[in-house]
């Protein structure tokens, strides 16, 4: 009822009619009460003899004694009495009877006209919402326990009207529609236990259903996914934002590069950002102009410096003297293992990013690893002298 009686619905546009007729004949019957009352009470007030006057002198008034008229003298009207006589002249006491039964006869009419009415949209609205309760043919076979109204509405709000009567495939309103073609009067009467446990697991949620702007909104985030465009979150508080504490910021990046299928084009802020390509360059692998014992040199040192301090702060011998030497010696043990594996990794692949023209393949990387391993050992040196001398 709620949805024929919307605004945009025939009856819809009837319905401040009946209003307007409930209110109507409220307003008469209610008027022409008052109006009896007022000319009783006005006739009462300023005319003794009135028609509705009973008898007897009224209050407040004053005897011709009192005013000193003799017989024969006319008394004087008041300004108030002058309306009144002229009115009870005109109207008389027939006059008065005829108009509130004029009143009561239009009242009566006003509330016949609106039960009619009434009764006739009534009447409309059963028929609209007999024939409008299903909206499409074949939803008429299907029970409640399959799927309930408040879901069926909104499954239907998911899709154009125009799609209802053939709904697309990957909508459950495909499958209520083959259920409707296989089970029910004059079809099928025994259900398989498959498809009875398909409808279940398949049962969509009304809480969880997406509305029809969702939908439209996630089909273009996804196409706008596949032109290799993607939307920058930004990391928040947890509970706000997504669902996982991500806030848009209105940024768009492309993230595909020139060959859509290859993986190592894929360009993200950091990789491709101009901070993150100048510090990357400015690194001592990638620095342009070195030589490779300078690179293994700069890499050791940084490497070693920095290695000893888990072992001194967090090993098992931290709150004892020799805490530094164990970091030292565990630091030294660590620079060593990885650089035997840097010289396996040349041995076996040769890499031959740094060899000059004319080297033997992996002589640049062999180079760059021998001196890291000096340049790690100079480093954790370095830190286990600042330790002992500042006794940190």
């Amino acid at each position: 009822a709620q949805a024929i009686l919307a605004p945009g619905s025939r009856l819809g546009a009837a319905k401040p009619i009946l209003k307007y007729s409930l209110a109507m004949k409220a307003f008469v019957a209610t008027t022409t009460v008052l109006v009896v009352l007022v000319i009783w009470s006005a006739n009462l007030v300023l005319e003794p003899k009135g028609a509705f006057v009973v008898g007897g002198q009224q209050p407040g008034r004053q005897s011709d004694v009192q005013l000193g008229l003799s017989d024969g003298q006319v008394r004087p009207l008041s300004i108030l009495q002058q309306p009144a006589a002229v009115m009870q002249e005109a109207l008389g006491m027939k006059g008065l009877i005829c108009f509130g039964m004029g009143f009561g006869a239009l009242a009566a009419l006003a509330g016949r006209a609106s039960s009619v009415s009434r009764r006739a949209a009534g009447a409309d609205i059963a028929v609209k919402e007999k024939t409008e309760s299903k909206p499409v043919a074949y939803l008429d076979n299907i029970p409640r326990s399959i799927i309930d109204k408040k879901t069926l509405d909104k499954l239907l709000a998911t899709l154009p009207r125009e799609q209802w009567d053939n709904p697309p495939e990957d909508s459950y309103l495909n499958t209520l529609k083959a259920y409707a073609e296989t089970y029910g009067e004059g079809k099928a009467t025994k259900m398989g236990w498959w498809d009875f446990w398909y409808l279940r697991i398949n049962q969509p949620n009304e809480d969880g259903m997406m509305s029809m702007a969702d939908l439209e909104k996630a089909d273009a985030s996804i196409r706008q996914m596949c032109k290799g465009e993607i939307p920058l979150y930004v990391p928040g508080p947890a509970g706000f934002g997504t669902m996982l504490g991500l806030f848009d910021s209105g940024a768009i990046f492309k993230w595909r590069g020139a060959e859509p299928f290859a993986g190592d084009l894929v360009q993200t802020p950091v990789t491709d950002g101009g901070f993150a390509k100048q510090f990357i360059d400015n690194c001592a692998f990638y620095r342009e102009g070195l030589k490779p014992w300078q690179r293994g040199l700069e890499i050791g040192m940084a490497h070693g410096y920095f290695l000893i301090g888990p072992f001194v702060s967090l090993g098992p011998l931290r709150n004892t003297p020799e805490a530094a030497t164990v970091g030292l010696v565990a630091g030294c043990a660590l620079i060593g293992i990885v650089s035997v594996g840097a010289l396996l990794l040349g041995a076996t692949i040769k890499p031959t990013l740094f060899d000059k023209k004319g080297d033997s393949p992996a002589a640049g990387w062999q180079e760059m690893i021998n001196w890291h391993a000096l340049g790690g050992l100079g480093g954790a040196g370095f830190a286990h002298a600042l330790i002992t001398v500042f006794g940190a």
